[in-house]
Formats: structure tokens, sequence, C-alpha cells
């Protein structure tokens, strides 16, 4: 029989007693944690695409002059916003004034041959006009002395010769009622073309004025005041800022969902700035360089704020009907790359591990696997946390 040392015996004397109890009964009353929980329900949760791109302006426009001249006023500069109309240059008007009052007189001394300077029409009346009275009146008078002749004639008052020579001239002024007649048909022409000759004048002042033709914003100035421009010098660079166009490269696998109309979600690279736009266009093919599909859409931009050509993130909401579930963020516990969640079971902790989408608002996460409808999800969930850990559910 094999005996025990006697500081062997003390030891397991001293395991045994009372203190390791008191410990043991300790460590089994520790309270249970107290944590709040968050119920995983589904909610509505669009279905989106995700694409980056680029702002592009919905029109570009370099601003030239239609008509020569020198530059008298610049109204604009860099930077400046516009509206339709508005006054962005001006040219030397004197030469054009010069030409509209000669175009003006023109037209007026050919109204006064065709008896229209005190009408208000360019409706030409032949008969008004006096070369036609004064054709006509010979015309009569000739008629008259024809008539006279050849009643003498027949009498033999006179001479066939004389009645020969009322009769030519009787036809030679019936031409000549023809020739006034055509004269003053020519003259309505000149006159059309003499009214074409005054607005084209009238053009070319008002043409002077370079106005915007859009509402939009000036990014670049051309001429300065004094310079004197040729037809179609380049003055400005107008752009149109509302609404811009966006440019999206979404994968070739995602193409079938993309459709007009659907909404764009945008938000500006390293900006809080987010704006909601709508599909308008979509690429026939796809690129084959990178296997994407080029959408293009139209976002608001009424106070300026986007600028055309910053590089924007997109999401294209492809099924706003679908549904899914979201969890607080700080239910996640991420290590080695793998995220879970704690959900409470009978007063006890659970782990799941977690796949996750989107980052919603509200500080909230899409999860697309690993919890159901129901799970009592712990809400602020830490490392220190392990499974089995009894816990109190408090409000």
């Amino acid at each position: 029989m094999r005996y025990l040392p006697a500081f062997s015996l003390i030891f397991l004397a001293a395991c045994s007693g009372p203190y390791s109890e008191q410990k043991a009964a300790a460590k089994a009353e520790t309270p249970p944690m107290a944590v709040q929980t968050s119920r995983v329900a589904p909610e509505s949760l669009p279905a989106t695409v995700n694409a980056n791109g680029e702002l592009f302006a919905e029109e570009l426009a370099n601003i030239s002059t239609k008509v020569p001249g020198r530059v008298t006023r610049l109204a604009v500069d860099l930077g400046s916003l516009v509206k339709a109309g508005d006054v962005l240059a001006e040219l030397e008007k004197d030469d054009y004034q010069y030409r509209v009052r000669q175009a003006e007189a023109q037209v007026e001394q050919i109204r006064a041959r065709l008896a229209l300077a005190n009408l208000k029409t360019d409706t030409v009346d032949p008969e008004r006009t006096a070369m036609v009275k004064e054709a006509r009146a010979a015309l009569e008078e000739s008629r008259i002395v024809y008539e006279t002749t050849e009643r003498l004639a027949t009498e033999g008052v006179v001479s066939r010769i004389e009645f020969e020579r009322a009769r030519a001239r009787k036809q030679g002024l019936e031409a000549r009622v023809q020739s006034a007649l055509s004269e003053v048909l020519q003259m309505g022409s000149q006159l059309s073309e003499r009214r074409a000759q005054l607005d084209l004048a009238r053009q070319q002042l008002t043409d002077t004025v370079i106005r915007a033709p859009f509402d939009g914003a000036i990014t670049k100035r051309v001429a300065s005041v004094g310079e004197f421009l040729a037809t179609n010098a380049p003055v400005v660079t107008l752009v149109r800022q509302h609404p811009l166009r966006v440019r999206l490269e979404v994968p070739e696998r995602f193409a079938g969902q993309i459709h007009q109309g659907q909404a764009i979600d945008i938000r500006l690279e390293g900006s809080t700035l987010k704006r909601t736009g709508r599909v308008m266009r979509l690429s026939p093919s796809i690129e084959a360089q990178n296997r994407s599909l080029t959408v293009e859409g139209e976002i608001p931009n009424q106070d300026g704020r986007l600028r055309p050509g910053s590089f924007v993130e997109g999401s294209i909401t492809v099924d706003s009907a679908a549904q899914g579930i979201t969890v607080p963020i700080g239910a996640l516990v991420s290590f080695a790359g793998v995220d879970r969640v704690f959900v409470v079971t009978n007063g006890q902790l659970d782990d799941r591990v977690v796949r996750t989408g989107r980052r919603m608002e509200g500080e909230r996460v899409e999860v697309l696997q690993g919890l159901k409808d129901g799970d009592a999800v712990v809400a602020k969930a830490s490392e220190k946390m392990a499974k089995g850990q009894k816990v109190r559910v408090t409000p």
C-alpha cells in the first residue's frame, strides 16, 4: 500500500475546504448581463445596382458673334450665372444703325412710287399708281380720237392715212398701259426685296447684342472689351447647369435590370451631397473593353452645387418593392474579416455569422444571410460577449 506525503494531504484538504466552495458559488451567482435587443423583421429595402460615373453638362455652347464688330461691353465673366436672354456682350452699333436708316429710306421711296406712302400695308393696287393712271388716261384719249376718226373716214371727211394713224396710236397706248402694269408689279417685287434688306439690317443691328440662349453659367471668357471680332468669333463658353447629365458604367451582369425611368441616387465622391434623378437613355450595346452598359440619367441641379466633370457614386433602384432585413451597425462584431451578431435565445447569447450588404441611413446595415424573421439581435455588441453567456433584456 502506497502512502501520500504529508504536504500533499495538507494541499488536498485546503482545496476541498469551505473557501473553494464559496468561490464556486460566487461564480455561479454572477448576475446576467443587461442588453438591449432589436427584433428582426422584413422591411422595405429597394433593390439597387451601384456604379460609378461622371457628371456632364446637358448643354455646352461656345457663344460667338453673328456679325463683325468691336466689343464695347462684356456683361459676364468666369462663373457668372445667366438666364436665357440675358446680355453677354455688345458690339458697336453705329454702322448697323446707318444701314437700317438707308434700308428704310429705300423702302419708303418705292412705297411712294406705288402710292403706298400713307397706307399701313404693302399690298399694291396697280390702278392707284400714277404711271398706270397716266397710261390709261392717254389710252382713253386715243380711243376717242380713233372712234371719231373712224366715223369721219367712213363719211369721207378725213383721209385713210389719218384713220390708220389714230388706230396705231391707240394700239401703242394699249401697250403702254400693259407696260405700266408690268412695271408696277416689278416695283412690288422690289418692295419685297427692300423689305427683306431692311429686316436683315434690323436683324444685324439686333445681333450686335449677344444674349444667352439658355440658363447656365459662364465657364470661359474669350473676348475682351475693345477687341474687333469677325463673324463667328467666340466670345464666351456657356454651360447649362440644370439639369445635369450623369453617365454611369453598369456591369454587364446587371444590364438586364436597367430600364428607362428608374430612379438614380448619386453622391459626390468625398461629400455628403446627394441628389436623385431618373434613367433617361441606355446604350444599345455593351462596351467590349470593360463589359459594361453605359447608362445616362438627368439629375436636378437648381442650386448649382453640382459641377460638370465631377466623379460620382451612383445607385439605380431596379426593384422599389423589394424587402430585406437590417440591424443596427453596432450589432456587428468583426474579426478576421468575418461579421457576427449575437442573438438572445432563452436568456443566453448565441452568435451568428452573417453576410452584410449595403449600409443604410440611420446607422443600420443590410443583412443578406445569417438571420431570420423574429430573431432578437443584441443592438450593441462587444468582443467581450461569448456564446452561452446569460443575459437580461432591458427596454
